[in-house]
């Protein structure tokens, strides 16, 4: 949802100014609601990233208590919080920086926030923005890759150990219920497709986001230092990561490419009107048909 509101509201505005040189033509109070979806939207984007890379490494860490402790409700109260918090670190910036410095640096018939040449204020919220979510994700999927070499390096001797184990359950006639060896090594070739997925997702937040923000950081201490046709590309670079966190998903994940494929039909709505057309084009075909014999 979060991606796909970016492309339905960043985009197409922004498109549009800066298709007119720069010129906003939607009006003041538009233009603070326009930039505090914006920069909530796609501060969301990041901090779903670090929810689902938490998951994957309490899911590892947790093993069958996971199912236990991360219910439906936990992960609706994260997804929740990951709003809030979005919004509480550019929303009241947004709002209310030119009446906190008494002052405004956003000049008529333009869009932009307050606190663009507020050096401090950029680079902390830079700072928090991508810095702090990219060591956070990196030393998350360090620590998720370091548990699956374990669970893979141990691996071989469970196997071996079932293997006996079920070799003696068989000669003494015992039929004993447990993970099999096939079962063991379909859950470590999950873990790693999960670790490669997670890994993915950091090399592309670094790519897409660290243009903007660096560049952002530049111009808040010398504005005349970025050309502004290269920072406006970095920005819409910034946005395609939204085009492409679905592709990963959905290639990572059969479970979330098959939810994705629900919401495009429609939950299946669109494909099964396509093939089966309406009751009375059928009988106007058999009429037609029994009149031409």
């Amino acid at each position: 949802m979060a991606d796909l509101l970016i492309s339905s509201i960043s985009l197409p505005f922004y498109t549009v100014y800066t298709l007119m040189d720069f010129t906003w033509p939607f009006g003041y109070a538009f233009c603070k609601m326009y930039m505090l979806f914006d920069f909530t939207l796609c501060f969301e984007t990041i901090v779903l990233m670090l929810i689902i890379s938490v998951d994957r490494l309490l899911m590892i860490t947790l093993g069958p208590s996971y199912a236990v402790q991360i219910t439906k409700k936990v992960g609706v109260a994260q997804v929740c919080v990951s709003w809030v918090v979005s919004f509480l670190v550019y929303g009241p910036a947004i709002i209310g920086y030119n009446y906190w410095t008494g002052e405004s640096i956003v000049e008529d018939m333009d869009c932009d926030t307050g606190f663009a040449n507020d050096h401090v204020f950029t680079t902390i919220t830079a700072f928090i923005e991508f810095g702090l979510p990219f060591v956070c994700m990196t030393i998350i999927n360090w620590l998720i890759f370091v548990q699956i070499r374990t669970r893979i390096a141990v691996g071989p001797a469970q196997r071996n150990a079932r293997v006996k184990q079920d070799a003696q359950n068989e000669s003494h006639g015992v039929d004993e219920e447990g993970p099999t060896v096939a079962d063991s090594t379909d859950s470590d070739q999950r873990l790693t497709k999960a670790a490669k997925f997670l890994a993915m997702l950091v090399v592309a937040f670094l790519i897409f986001w660290a243009p903007y923000t660096i560049t952002t950081i530049i111009i808040s201490f010398c504005e005349d230092c970025v050309n502004k046709s290269l920072y406006e590309f970095f920005n819409f670079v910034l946005w395609m990561k939204s085009t492409v966190n679905p592709f990963l998903y959905a290639y990572n994940s059969p479970r979330y490419r098959k939810h994705f494929k629900t919401f495009l039909t429609l939950n299946g709505r669109l494909f099964k009107t396509c093939r089966n057309p309406p009751a009375n084009e059928d009988s106007t075909r058999v009429q037609t048909n029994v009149s031409v014999a």
